[in-house]
């Protein structure tokens, strides 16, 4: 038997009206742009920080590497069929990052190479970039452009016209058989490492470390720590403060 939809008009006197379903009502979001900017800030504090603490603790470790008063790197070995190897021009006391490199900071650098045949007599010297660049012009060489990744780019040329110990313009140098120290008080400048066969002769292979003295270098990992606590507390303190703010219950 069919049954039969009682339809709004149909309905029987006296039945319960329907009840229309409440609008849905919405607040003000509680996550103001000001609070979305304390958590962003806050957040790029806590980056900062660990870098700083990174920086530091690395710093830290250093000190306790020491050998001989030096912060000492691992030894890279490198070489060139060319007559000399040379390292990229380093800036020492300049804007930007060379400040870490200032010779404020520093005592002393100690560059240490060894040749690979023992029976080869070897010249490292340090100079002015310029000078550099002027006696190795037109001489075959590897310019070292990566210490710690051992990146190198070879330049073709011919042989030096004299021996790199006749040069003058030398701030520090070693040579001789066997293993060489240069030892060399840092001054601010432009200037350039360069290893070659103490006769100019090509082929060079050498396993080298630099090392250097940093007498504050345990205050400024000290410092570099602070730093890096205040700039993490700074932070946590924004990032849990916009959220104390953004869960707070909305006043009717």
């Amino acid at each position: 038997m069919a049954t039969k939809q009682v339809t709004r008009e149909e309905r029987p006197a006296g039945s319960a009206p329907e009840r229309p379903m409440p609008e849905a009502t919405v607040g003000p979001s509680a996550w103001t742009g000001g609070r979305i900017a304390a958590v962003a800030i806050g957040a790029f504090l806590v980056l900062v920080s660990l870098a700083l603490i990174g920086a530091g603790g690395t710093a830290l470790w250093a000190e306790t590497q020491r050998e001989d008063g030096y912060v000492t790197t691992d030894v890279h070995d490198f070489s060139t069929s060319g007559s000399a190897l040379a390292t990229v021009s380093t800036e020492l006391g300049s804007a930007g990052v060379g400040w870490l490199y200032a010779p404020d900071l520093m005592d002393k650098i100690r560059i240490r190479v060894t040749p690979t045949s023992p029976d080869r007599a070897l010249f490292v010297g340090i100079g002015p970039s310029e000078d550099v660049d002027r006696y190795l012009a037109g001489v075959g060489h590897t310019v070292i452009t990566e210490f710690w990744g051992d990146e190198v780019d070879p330049v073709q040329g011919s042989k030096p016209a004299s021996a790199p110990r006749t040069q003058s313009f030398w701030a520090a140098s070693a040579a001789g058989a066997g293993t060489q120290d240069l030892v060399w008080d840092p001054e601010d400048g432009s200037w350039t490492v360069v290893v070659m066969n103490a006769d100019g002769q090509p082929g060079v292979a050498v396993g080298a470390d630099l090392g250097a003295k940093f007498p504050a270098l345990t205050w400024v990992a000290v410092g570099v720590l602070i730093a890096g606590a205040i700039f993490l507390a700074g932070g946590a303190l924004l990032i849990a403060g916009a959220f104390r703010r953004g869960h707070a219950p909305m006043s009717e």
